[in-house]
């Protein structure tokens, strides 16, 4: 992709800079960043935040007709064979799955056939080499999709420039997909002060609100909680629940029109959580309410929360679903302690463009969430540790 128009400018909000980018350049543009930055002050306390944000025009390259690299080919098409290879060996014998051993000795064959053919192979020691070409069938027992290990293991060849290990360059690379903590990790994975989670039902919704809200008390800030989930009594008696533990207000919101009156009570400064109701992808009453509630509320961050249990596709449908109504910005992604094959956190993220905001890791409160790093996607997806 080509860059053929760039702009910057600031927002006060994530929908703010989406309207903006749209009115500027239509259809076509797209963000490339967002960062939340403080206006210079004397006062540090009085110094307001907003939104800096690059945007642009991308298109697709045209191809120019360089000398092609027969060793780089080779080496690209000996992984992509071998993980073919996995994958058709998946289908051809479900009662058998090929062992990660298996797709180990398959990649290396091909390797070694290819560095016996040309000048060098890709990594100078047969023991690290053979490290390496472990990673794509670790990512792939992982449920991380066949295109998204293809894309980055084709990227992580092409970007060899110098000897860094796959781990080390998956764990900067996987950043690009997660917000960027700073000064304030919290602020900067929440998008703001007033931060809506929307997402299908028994996700855990609720209980990851009262996690975020539980670190904002930790810090000495100043939250409240509300809630428009009315559906189930047994919602608003659990966030209440965990209101009065917290020590933080409470408001039980029946329609969108109510919102504004109560925002009233809270100054700019006051972290707002909005729950919402579950929404199944067919329930489009309840989609047309959560709606509802997000052009009241006038949210900074919209973030939707999904299971890395769920199937692939039902996750596909819901974000699709849900984006069509809301303008979805970031993605929480819970349940990861019931899994061991938590390949979502990754194709959410490489799929949608939205930024991992937290990982839910259990149910207990508040200790059972982190805010989301490269270097902890890596962790978590390549089972070792990842130094940056």
């Amino acid at each position: 992709m080509k860059l053929v128009r760039e702009i910057e400018f600031h927002a006060k909000t994530e929908n703010e800079a989406f309207r903006k980018v749209k009115e500027r350049l239509g259809s076509d543009g797209v963000i490339l960043s967002m960062q939340t930055v403080k206006e210079p002050s004397i006062f540090p306390f009085f110094r307001k935040k907003y939104i800096f944000v690059r945007a642009g025009i991308l298109e697709e390259e045209k191809k120019v007709a360089l000398p092609p690299d027969p060793e780089l080919k080779k080496r690209q098409q000996a992984v992509f064979e071998a993980l073919l290879h996995y994958k058709s060996s998946l289908k051809n014998a479900p009662a058998k799955t090929p062992s990660l051993e298996s797709l180990a000795e398959s990649i290396e064959d091909t390797v070694e056939l290819v560095s016996r053919e040309g000048k060098t192979p890709v990594v100078p020691s047969s023991e690290s080499r053979s490290k390496e070409e472990e990673y794509p069938g670790v990512l792939l027992e992982q449920d991380v999709p066949g295109d998204c290990v293809e894309d980055l293991w084709e990227k992580y060849l092409h970007s060899r420039l110098q000897e860094e290990s796959f781990a080390r360059w998956f764990g900067k690379k996987a950043g690009e997909f997660c917000v960027s903590p700073g000064e304030d990790p919290l602020s900067d994975a929440l998008g703001g002060n007033r931060v809506m989670i929307v997402g299908p039902t028994g996700v855990g919704k609720t209980t990851t609100i009262a996690k975020i809200a539980a670190m904002a008390v930790m810090e000495g800030r100043k939250a409240a909680l509300f809630t428009s989930d009315n559906y189930r009594v047994s919602a608003v008696d659990q966030i209440r629940t965990f209101a009065r533990v917290l020590g933080l207000p409470i408001e039980v919101v029946n329609a969108g029109f109510e919102i504004p009156g109560l925002l009233e009570k809270y100054d700019e400064d006051t972290l707002i959580l909005m729950d919402t109701v579950g929404c199944g992808f067919r329930e489009t009453d309840r989609l047309s309410q959560v709606e509802d509630i997000w052009k009241h509320f006038e949210p900074d961050a919209v973030h939707i929360a999904l299971s890395v249990t769920s199937r692939l596709k039902d996750i596909q449908v819901s974000v699709k679903t849900t984006m069509q109504r809301i303008p979805v910005s970031r993605v929480i992604m819970t349940k990861l302690d019931e899994t061991s094959c938590p390949g979502a956190i990754l194709w959410v993220p490489m799929t949608f463009g939205l930024l991992l905001s937290f990982m839910a890791t259990g149910q207990n409160v508040p200790r059972d969430i982190e805010i989301a790093s490269g270097r902890l996607l890596a962790e978590i997806l390549l089972g070792e540790a990842v130094h940056l």
